[in-house]
């Protein structure tokens, strides 16, 4: 009786580790290319990569029909930005992204927003773009190949700055009311370089 108890009270523990580490971010989208939202306070800052090492190229289909590539913009400096229609923070975030666009394009800033979302939400995709005034390339990562180079957990929205060197200036996985000030002054700090 001692031994079976003993089981249940192990598979009640092991339950609530697992209930309590996916408490820690929730997921949207499903199976191999589930995408994670961090939950908690968003301050997902990660130091830029040691050494400032490149930024992996890549070439991604863009919703308009065209083909962009990564290296098409070395000497700008490029914000990286993972989103999903799925996403409620990415979708907070966006008129943001839109504003600083607006605010610094003349300077050098480029930004692509990668939609993780698959094949079939593209007409989600379209709708949101039009509806947040999305006026920079949306790139679709369908396979998240590029995803998986940049931001392996799949945590959603994240934010990669690119330098005009091409190196990663500044990286970032989260969104909260604020965050728009960090991505904002991360910008600014590479554009000025």
């Amino acid at each position: 009786m001692t031994s079976a108890l003993s089981r249940v009270g192990s598979a009640l523990f092991a339950l609530a580790i697992c209930v309590a580490s996916s408490a820690c971010s929730s997921t949207t989208g499903g199976g191999e290319g589930e995408v994670k939202v961090p939950a908690g306070s968003g301050s997902g800052e990660e130091p830029p990569a040691s050494g400032g090492g490149s930024a992996p190229d890549f070439t991604l289909p863009a919703l308009d029909g065209s083909t962009i590539h990564l290296s098409d913009y070395k000497g700008k400096v490029v914000l990286i930005d993972f989103w999903s229609t799925t996403c409620d923070p990415c979708l907070a975030e966006m008129p943001h992204l839109v504003d600083l666009y607006k605010a610094n394009k003349d300077k050098g800033l480029v930004v692509l927003a990668i939609s993780l979302d698959g094949p079939e939400s593209r007409a989600q995709v379209s709708s949101i773009v039009h509806d947040k005034e999305m006026i920079f390339p949306v790139l679709l990562d369908e396979e998240t190949t590029v995803v998986a180079q940049y931001n392996p957990k799949r945590e959603m929205p994240f934010s990669v700055v690119v330098g005009k060197d091409g190196s990663v200036a500044w990286k970032r996985a989260g969104y909260q009311p604020g965050s728009e000030a960090q991505i904002s002054a991360a910008v600014e700090k590479a554009l000025a370089k």
